[in-house]
């Protein structure tokens, strides 16, 4: 298994010297503060997915930009050998496949405790989310209409609007979620 604290500290501060963004500024992009992102820059700290989504936001790159572990042409995932990340909402998100230029994609595995509540920022403009549900019931709510996906269902939408998870049940949902970028 490798963490990937120190993967995403060396992704942020490659990406925020590259765009020339200070800690200020990437903050004020970002919503997030100068002091959390330099610990995260420093691996001193092990960002929820709601502060790396913010971050990708305000850098205008996508989520697997901060996550890019730079794998070989052929990969082989395995999920027992990837860190999640865990949120305090209950989601806990795998990084199955990091974004790549070429792909304009990337492939999360996502699974949300009972009862739990996930809002999630909008991603970078002209982004779209495909959601494919796998175990029990999952609704998203985009904007006022909640949709309801039960194992087996799947849903697109235009994700550069804020979007929201729950898990209405007593049981665990698990998710996959493709984000495109166009």
């Amino acid at each position: 298994m490798y963490d990937l604290t120190p993967i995403i500290g060396e992704n942020l501060a490659k990406l925020r010297r590259k765009k020339r963004l200070s800690l200020d500024k990437l903050s004020e992009l970002s919503g997030i503060s100068k002091a959390m992102i330099g610990q995260i820059e420093r691996g001193e700290s092990n960002p929820t997915v709601n502060t790396l989504w913010k971050i990708a936001s305000g850098l205008r790159v996508s989520f697997g930009k901060l996550i890019d572990t730079n794998q070989p042409a052929t990969e082989l995932v395995r999920l027992n050998d990837i860190t999640p990340i865990t949120d305090t909402d209950g989601m806990t998100l795998v990084p199955l496949f990091s974004f790549d230029n070429d792909k304009g994609f990337e492939i999360f595995s996502i699974t949300m405790a009972p009862h739990s509540v996930h809002e999630a920022a909008g991603h970078v403009g002209g982004s779209e989310e495909y959601v494919l549900s796998f175990e029990g019931d999952l609704e998203i709510t985009l904007e006022s209409e909640t949709y309801t996906l039960a194992a087996g269902d799947a849903i697109r939408f235009k994700s550069d609007q804020t979007h929201t998870y729950r898990n209405p049940s007593d049981k665990i949902v698990k998710f996959q979620t493709i984000l495109y970028y166009s």
